[in-house]
């Protein structure tokens, strides 16, 4: 009877680690697909807005949903505005706080860039959307 009693002692014990590692699996499997999930989201809703302009100005940009960020131009005349939402953008170009040039419904899709170039000749500025 003692040897009987022994061997169900063993088997409930492999039957619980069993159950223990599969529930270990499932909390392991579940943790990594979340942070699959959240990675690819997180760039798949990223753009920007980059381009040329006179390093001497600031590049301001409205977005359809209310979103308003402001760059400068390195000075090789290149800015880059990231981490921006998808929508229609309205692009200004500023110099002196006045703005001469804009630049209206300019595309961002995610994972995309748009590219606007802004050109100064003298007094007159005038900004293109990148095709």
């Amino acid at each position: 009877m003692k040897t009987m009693q022994k061997n169900a002692t063993v088997a409930y014990r492999h039957q619980s680690r069993r159950h223990a590692l599969k529930l270990m699996t499932a909390i392991a499997c579940g943790a990594f697909g979340a942070f699959t999930f959240h990675a690819a989201y997180a760039q798949s809703t990223s753009s920007s807005i980059m381009g040329k302009a006179p390093a001497d100005s600031t590049i301001t940009v409205h977005s359809d949903n209310g979103i308003t960020r402001k760059g400068a131009p390195n000075d090789k005349g290149r800015y880059s505005l990231h981490s921006l939402l998808p929508g229609t953008y309205l692009v200004s170009l500023e110099k002196n706080g006045k703005t001469v040039a804009q630049v209206l419904g300019v595309p961002l899709f995610a994972s995309r860039s748009s590219e606007v170039d802004f050109v100064c000749d003298n007094d007159q500025c005038t900004g293109s959307l990148a095709r």
